[in-house]
């Protein structure tokens, strides 16, 4: 698979891709970084630099996230079901901005 295509899978630019391989742009948002994870299917903690501790502690009503990216320390503390409907929710977003572009490109056809 090139690039581009791998763009096109992530929803991102291929040169937005370009410079993140490149290293151009070394922050990315969990959203994304959630994205790559799914796409070659491994844990968004493959992806982080140094040793990783991370620290999930689900509670009902109970959201808070503490973070340093720096060190790769992470603690969660997040409704389970709150995490699945966000997931769920960016999902669904993907797939309707797929439809849109493939109407407007149906419509720029025609």
């Amino acid at each position: 698979m090139d690039q581009e295509d791998q763009a096109f899978q992530l929803d991102v630019s291929q040169s937005h891709l370009s410079k993140i391989e490149n290293g151009a742009i070394e922050k990315l948002d969990f959203i994304f970084m959630q994205k790559i994870s799914d796409f070659f299917k491994v844990e968004p903690q493959y992806f982080l630099e140094g040793d990783t501790i991370v620290n999930n502690n689900v509670e009902k009503s109970t959201n808070s996230s503490v973070g340093n990216i720096g060190d790769t320390t992470m603690n969660n503390t997040t409704d389970q079901n709150l995490l699945e409907n966000v997931i769920n929710n960016q999902h669904q977003i993907n797939r309707l901005m797929e439809m849109q572009n493939k109407l407007i490109e149906k419509l720029l056809k025609d």
